[in-house]
């Protein structure tokens, strides 16, 4: 199975959950309706004393949990943790069918076991669950179904015959299970790779233009209803177009790339957003920032890239590669202030050019409009 990483996988387990979604939903109906069915069997086919107590486990036990995990696949707050919810609702369920099983045989009345195969397929196949949680109920309720065989007096053939049908069934279910997750996560791949090369700049891997508009939309959004702080940087490499005539256009794309790494390195917490924003120009948004703390930032940032050491010849404010950098900060009061923060932003990046390069500026307070 391919390897990914932890932040990886986290969206690996909200990819799944939400593509599964639907199917998660219609098996915890599929299994109410199933309860309530064998409910109506047991009625019909047990005696009173016996059916008096299967019921009480179908409908006290294993339909609430059912109705609990259709009930938690709406709450997006649970969507991270939906598989634990799934495994554990499972297992209930899986141990309860083992105790009807349990009272038929302690009342000597006859109860097809088949039931914990039904039970073992819609573990592995129906209910959403990833393939370690299906082989956690699915063998746990295995054993569970022999030991209680064993202590009920099942005859050795039959219990043979009957352990070898179960364990048969989830062998299937954990190799079938298996490649279906497998083939899941491959496409999850695939769909994150597609995804990096439609929103990343391929020099520098930062987002491009297009992906940072749209999720800074997002994230404009987010603050307007937190009443959140922004803070939106332009960043410019000094004298960039004279750095390629010297170095040429390899040795250019080589400095713009770790250029791009060290911005990196200072944008990453979830809601920040850094990209390329066209030839030597970058962009960058800090979520929760004050215009005074993302100076901070910047000036981080600068000194980071100063200390690169990248040889820059034909610089007028150095010998090695720098940055100008102007930021803004404010409170928006809805997504149309990004235009005018770009703006602004890029407004205090021309005042730092025309006051020497090499340096971030602050956006002009009464030009820029904004609360801060």
């Amino acid at each position: 199975m391919p390897y990914i990483n932890n932040e990886t996988q986290r969206n690996f387990e909200l990819y799944y959950n939400h593509r599964f979604l639907n199917r998660i939903r219609w098996a915890q109906i599929a299994a109410i309706l199933l309860v309530v069915l064998f409910a109506i069997l047991d009625v019909l086919s047990l005696p009173s004393h016996v059916w008096h107590q299967t019921l009480m486990i179908r409908f006290f036990i294993i339909l609430p949990v059912f109705v609990l995990v259709w009930r938690a696949s709406f709450i997006e707050a649970l969507h991270q943790r939906l598989q634990w919810v799934i495994t554990a609702a499972a297992v209930i369920a899986g141990l309860a069918i083992v105790g009807i099983l349990w009272v038929a045989r302690r009342e000597q009345t006859p109860l097809p076991y088949e039931g914990i195969i039904l039970v073992t397929i819609f573990f592995y196949f129906l209910v959403g669950l990833r393939y370690r949680g299906a082989m956690v109920c699915g063998w746990l309720t295995c054993v569970a179904y022999i030991v209680m065989e064993a202590q009920a007096g099942l005859s050795g053939e039959q219990l043979l015959y009957n352990s070898m049908f179960l364990i048969s069934a989830n062998v299937i279910g954990s190799v079938g299970c298996y490649f279906l997750d497998s083939a899941t996560r491959q496409g999850f791949l695939a769909e994150q790779a597609l995804r990096n090369l439609a929103e990343r700049d391929p020099l520098t891997g930062l987002f491009n233009r297009r992906a940072f508009d749209e999720r800074a939309e997002r994230s404009l959004r987010q603050a307007v209803r937190e009443r959140s702080p922004i803070a939106v940087a332009m960043i410019d490499i000094d004298f960039f177009k004279a750095y390629n005539d010297h170095y040429g256009h390899a040795e250019g794309d080589e400095a713009l790339s770790q250029v791009g790494e060290v911005i990196r390195r200072n944008v990453q917490r979830p809601l920040d957003l850094a990209a390329r924003y066209g030839g030597e120009e970058f962009i960058v948004l800090w979520y929760g920032l004050s215009e005074a703390d993302a100076l901070v930032m910047l000036e981080t940032i600068r000194r980071d890239v100063e200390e690169l050491g990248i040889a820059h010849a034909r610089s007028d404010v150095a010998d090695v590669i720098t940055l100008s950098a102007g930021v803004v900060g404010f409170v928006p009061d809805g997504v149309e202030d990004l235009r005018q923060s770009l703006r602004s932003a890029d407004q205090a990046l021309y005042q730092s050019k025309q006051s020497g390069r090499n340096r971030v500026q602050g956006a002009d307070t009464e030009a820029s409009g904004f609360a801060r």
